[in-house]
């Protein structure tokens, strides 16, 4: 997603800096080569608007607006040591989305946390049904695009939106990252379905389910449940859901030809961000004395043996 944003960005005329945060040089010498992402984004001419840069400092040095495109488990790792670098008043766009795992706040707020206070009017989170390979081939997106900040977000709109990029604002900052990390949770259970061979009869089903918790999550963490009916919501759980290159779905789709969760996340060899955010969700269920039936079974999948029975019987009782 990190390079896609970067061509769509350079698509538009920017010059674009791009660091990766894994630490792997790989990638960015394989676009400095040969303009090609051959791991993450096979296939996709880059522009040479992308400069490609292995210090951080260097990425960050006047940026006028920075995008944090890691895994939300990676993102306090990243802005504490990038913070020091971001230029006076630039716009941090955040479009991990989703939740810390282990403090459970919104990724919004850890960035927050870490910049200088004057930045914090600045934050910015695009949230929606963005399949990355589809954005940088110019397949017509549309997200939400989230913040207090009304000058930040038409900034943003300015070198992101073109005649197949659309951003639709809103000012609710925490349904925009619930619904944007929870839905990866939820579409473990599609890829289950699938790997079940199970129809759309029921993945419709299950996905009505996923809704409505993560509806009412969002409300009682102080968002509007009406956006978890938008693009941050329901238009982000069907993409990622149905899509078949989804790593979420994909992991799931290993669970359900009766693969154990830790045997599939090897298999996967890249971040599956439903895993942790299963426990992030039923430990702010808790918290906010949120029912979410649905998460539980899909947490007892990722416990079993084998998963295909928990969710049989899910279905057998649902």
């Amino acid at each position: 997603m990190g390079t896609a944003v970067a061509q769509v960005l350079a698509d538009n005329g920017h010059e674009v800096r791009l660091w990766n945060w894994e630490g792997d040089h790989a990638p960015l010498r394989q676009i400095d080569k040969c303009r090609e992402n051959k791991k993450f984004l096979p296939g996709v001419k880059l522009s040479k608007n992308i400069v490609c840069k292995y210090k951080i400092e260097e990425a960050l040095q006047d940026a006028k607006i920075v995008f944090f495109v890691v895994p939300s488990g990676a993102m306090e790792h990243t802005i504490s040591f990038a913070a020091r670098s971001i230029a006076h008043n630039a716009i941090l766009v955040d479009v991990s989305k989703g939740v810390e795992p282990q403090t459970l706040k919104i990724i919004t707020a850890v960035i927050g946390k870490h910049v200088r206070s004057e930045l914090r009017k600045n934050i910015v989170s695009i949230s929606g049904p963005a399949v990355a390979g589809q954005m940088a081939q110019k397949q017509y997106t549309a997200m939400n695009i989230a913040s207090k900040n009304p000058l930040a977000i038409r900034k943003v709109q300015t070198v992101m939106q073109n005649k197949f990029i659309k951003l639709v604002p809103t000012t609710d900052m925490v349904g925009v990252e619930i619904g944007g990390s929870f839905k990866n949770v939820y579409a473990i259970a599609t890829g289950i379905c699938d790997g079940l061979k199970l129809g759309l009869n029921t993945k419709a089903a299950i996905l009505t389910y996923a809704l409505e918790e993560i509806a009412d999550l969002s409300k009682a963490m102080g968002g509007k449940k009406r956006t978890a009916y938008e693009l941050a919501g329901l238009g982000d759980l069907i993409g990622t859901s149905l899509c078949p290159d989804s790593r979420n779905r994909t992991f799931g789709q290993y669970l359900g030809k009766g693969i154990r969760a830790t045997e599939a996340i090897k298999k996967m060899k890249q971040t599956v961000e439903g895993y942790s955010a299963t426990h992030a969700l039923l430990s702010l269920a808790r918290h906010y004395k949120v029912r979410a039936p649905f998460a539980h079974v899909i947490n007892a999948c990722l416990e079993a043996k084998d998963p295909r029975v928990v969710f049989k019987r899910f279905l057998e009782r649902m």
